[in-house]
């Protein structure tokens, strides 16, 4: 007898265009698939009013958790998005990256995606907080300590502000 089992799931990184990652996430859900679109609370200023709102910290990338018969489904269900592609393959996000992702947007504030080039040298762990354990890199900006995690999957860093007690050199 033969063992038929499920394909495997895996983490795409799905490109939607800029103002549709609400429409995205509402057809994934009515397929019922899984997926995760990083979400920070910022506060926006009109000139005649201000409003929190929930808005993606690494626009125009939804995190979608399908295997390949799924993957079929997607595409035929519309076309303003497409999966990220590296080297000519999807760009699949490991589980890892996710859970830093998830932990950045839960604990806190001030999330922004870079892109700069890291220099070596600068490999650091966080020795306390919400973070504490985490390994990623440290840059400085106005005096301040920024950590970075590479989302190699993205080829982009998310970043926060800490504080550089926080900081220990790898």
């Amino acid at each position: 007898m033969t063992n038929l089992s499920k394909p495997q799931r895996q983490w795409y990184v799905i490109v939607s265009k800029t103002t549709h990652y609400k429409r995205a996430s509402a057809i994934f859900e009515k397929l019922g698939l899984s997926f995760y679109l990083p979400m920070q609370r910022q506060l926006h200023y009109w000139s005649d009013r201000k409003k929190w709102m929930n808005v993606p910290i690494l626009k125009p990338y939804i995190f979608l958790f399908i295997n390949d018969l799924e993957k079929k489904l997607v595409f035929q269900s519309c076309n303003f998005f497409h999966f990220l592609s590296l080297g000519g393959k999807p760009a699949i996000a490991k589980e890892e990256e996710i859970e830093k992702v998830r932990l950045l947007c839960n604990h806190s504030s001030n999330i922004r995606m870079e892109q700069q080039p890291i220099k070596k040298g600068d490999l650091v762990e966080i020795i306390g907080g919400p973070f504490s354990g985490m390994n990623g890199y440290t840059s400085q900006e106005n005096g301040k300590h920024r950590f970075l995690i590479r989302i190699s999957s993205l080829g982009q860093f998310a970043s926060v502000d800490i504080d550089s007690a926080l900081l220990s050199v790898c």
